[in-house]
């Protein structure tokens, strides 16, 4: 449409569409904010961070990161942990298939998993976790935060399959799942 000078002139209605659609998402993102967020945490059980950190795998480049990521991790910064730990994983895996490294640091994948977890991004998570924890059978940790990661998911067939694991590999963690389990 134009008017008497051959200017555009736009419908009312488009005009308040212009101004009320970019005004209802900022109300909406901000009510998300408030009401909705969950703090950056998976589920609904609080799965408290381990004290656990990374060993130093003896190439300062791959060791710099991982100190970063521990630093990161302790500061409860989990986009930082992940985007850290996920490099020195690329770097750890390439030293590898290099034959410069001969395994994957222990704690690695778990600290990645639940930053990831932590982050929202659930299947990820334990997708890490699940790999440490199918590296290192016998870690009751790693089970142990399987568990408590898909028990906080709802999933509490697998969560009983992890903590029962957890009793079973014995050590630190056995007794808190033995409780968990109690508890289903």
């Amino acid at each position: 449409m134009t008017d008497d000078n051959g200017k555009r002139q736009y419908h009312p209605a488009l005009r308040a569409l212009t101004w009320a659609v970019p005004l209802a998402a900022l109300v909406m993102i901000a009510v998300i904010m408030i009401w909705g967020g969950d703090d950056g945490k998976g589920g609904s059980i609080d799965i408290s961070p381990p004290a656990a950190v990374i060993p130093y795998v003896g190439f300062a480049e791959i060791d710099t990161v991982i100190a970063g990521a521990n630093e990161s991790f302790a500061g409860k910064n989990y986009e930082e942990t992940s985007r850290l730990l996920t490099r020195a994983r690329f770097f750890i895996h390439s030293g590898i298939s290099e034959g410069m490294l001969s395994t994957m640091p222990q704690n690695l994948e778990l600290i990645l998993g639940l930053s990831e977890f932590y982050r929202g991004n659930t299947l990820k998570g334990i997708l890490f976790v699940t790999t440490a924890a199918e590296a290192e059978p016998q870690n009751g940790m790693y089970l142990w935060y399987l568990g408590m990661m898909y028990l906080s998911q709802g999933d509490k067939n697998e969560a009983r399959m992890w903590l029962e694991r957890t009793v079973t590999a014995g050590g630190k963690y056995s007794e808190s799942a033995k409780a968990a389990l109690e508890d289903m």
